[in-house]
């Protein structure tokens, strides 16, 4: 079997090789994807919140954190900033709120993206909201990210590739 690294809830991981990298367990978390073609290097976080704000806490579980963090350490193992790409996925409601706050899924994908334009890396593909829990696995040889999502009904697709 490839190897796969498979990475938890509010982690990041950096590649430099073919090394697939992988979350489960995606709800309202956002799982992205970085990657650089040039230098063959990759990475994946699983976002659990936007914001750290004052807290003290691990910055993997974090958009405003994670995301810088994880940025920074691809720069260090050589990617060019100018090359990088982001695919995104998660963000679902899984519950019915009727308050904006706890709609936790949406702000992290805003926040998400809102990084990604900040930090000017293009987000090429998405596959975000909805009620399905999906697992991701990115192949760093391929560009491509593996989604397999919570089935709810019989006609709803099972996985998708983008």
């Amino acid at each position: 079997m490839d190897d796969v690294v498979i990475i938890g809830i509010g982690e990041y991981v950096v590649v430099n090789d073919s090394t697939k990298i992988s979350t489960v367990g995606l709800g309202s978390c956002i799982g992205t994807v970085i990657y650089e073609t040039t230098n063959k290097i990759s990475a994946l976080s699983h976002i659990m919140l936007p914001t750290m704000g004052d807290k003290q806490d691990r910055i993997g579980k974090y958009a405003d954190t994670a995301l810088p963090a994880m940025i920074h350490d691809m720069e260090k193992k050589g990617a060019l900033h100018g090359r990088m790409k982001a695919k995104i996925a998660g963000g679902a409601s899984l519950f019915a709120f009727t308050d904006d706050h706890l709609k936790i899924g949406e702000r992290n994908t805003e926040a998400v993206r809102k990084i990604l334009s900040e930090q000017k890396i293009p987000l090429v593909a998405t596959d975000v909201g909805g009620d399905r829990g999906r697992t991701i696995i990115f192949n760093p040889e391929t560009c491509e990210l593996y989604i397999k999502m919570v089935k709810k009904g019989p006609t709803d697709p099972s996985e998708k590739i983008i």
